[in-house]
């Protein structure tokens, strides 16, 4: 019987869905793309109230403990003077907590799902590339005397805007994406990958395998030509525009996903709302610290955090509006 209900074609799962008609037993749990908005659109009353303080508690309480550490912690950048040093030290870490913990949420939905469907794979292949060059620019920028000495001469002797809370956001969301991808390997769910989704895998998997090489040949001739070729503040600041131009796509693969599927079942909310929520304040810190020190040079000599914030908070208004307009859930009385 379950295997019979398994081979039912997608149109069955969507007609019991629209019609309020239950989903056989046999069909639950199979990981079928369509099994589970039904599953989460028959939640009694209760549960979509334990929901709603779920999802409060995901967005308000990291802001909440960057918040607090922010005013009451140490301030690390003595650049910017009192007071503006404190409000930027609350919109940094405010927002370092939200970025973080926003990687969370989808790493605890798979597991207790033990599905990956409705995540999209080429989102997240993207989204390592992408956080690997944002990691080691900030790295490098923050702890490099070489390249911080670089970043002076070409910035009349102002130091970099890059902040501790930049360089440990960038190692931590890149190895929470890393995770994920494990993740996917493990409850890999997804149904065969055809026509145009079979194209954009292509494309990611050669353009992931490009940017490795590239990067590591670009590294090679720095090195040997003693940065006569390059200096070491370019190659990195090109890896950051690399980062930049992965931001502007990387969200294309998941938009579809959702599109295609005509639900958002499985892409979880909450990484959409701190990511919003970072993205507004990381954004905000930055042209604080330019406005507060007469130098916006930091803006201009960090793109990738603003373009970053930018871009992020563009493609999380359009997760919004299909989670909460086009593919709303329909719950049953």
């Amino acid at each position: 019987l379950k295997t019979a209900m398994l081979r039912r074609p997608p149109i069955y799962f969507t007609l019991c869905r629209e019609s309020g008609l239950p989903l056989p037993a046999a069909a639950m749990g199979s990981g079928d793309q369509f099994a589970e908005p039904l599953t989460q659109a028959s939640a009694p009353s209760g549960g979509r109230s334990s929901s709603r303080i779920t999802l409060a508690a995901w967005v308000l309480g990291p802001t909440l403990v960057g918040l607090l550490y922010g005013l009451f912690g140490p301030i690390a950048d003595t650049s910017v003077p009192t007071p503006w040093d404190r409000v930027s030290s609350v919109l940094g870490w405010s927002y370092f907590c939200a970025w973080s913990v926003s990687f969370y949420p989808q790493v605890v939905q798979n597991f207790r799902r033990r599905s990956v469907v409705g995540l999209s794979l080429d989102y997240q292949l993207l989204n390592l590339a992408g956080f690997s060059c944002y990691f080691a620019f900030n790295a490098v920028l923050y702890y490099s005397p070489v390249v911080q000495q670089e970043y002076r001469d070409a910035h009349d002797g102002k130091s970099s805007a890059v902040r501790l809370n930049d360089v440990v956001f960038a190692g931590h969301a890149l190895i929470l994406t890393a995770i994920t991808l494990v993740q996917i390997a493990v409850f890999y769910d997804y149904p065969p990958v055809v026509g145009g989704g079979r194209l954009l895998r292509l494309c990611v998997l050669g353009g992931f395998a490009a940017l490795i090489l590239g990067s590591a040949g670009l590294g090679v001739a720095v090195a040997s030509s003693s940065e006569s070729f390059m200096t070491w503040l370019t190659y990195f600041g090109v890896l950051a525009q690399v980062k930049v131009l992965i931001s502007l796509v990387k969200y294309c693969p998941q938009v579809w996903m959702n599109y295609s599927r005509q639900t958002t079942d499985g892409w979880c909310i909450e990484n959409v709302l701190l990511d919003w929520t970072g993205g507004l304040l990381s954004v905000a810190q930055l042209v604080l610290d330019g406005w507060a020190t007469a130098d916006w040079s930091a803006v201009t000599g960090d793109p990738a955090k603003f373009l970053l914030g930018n871009v992020s908070m563009f493609f999380d208004v359009i997760f919004m509006v299909q989670h909460y307009c086009l593919y709303r859930p329909r719950h049953r009385t």
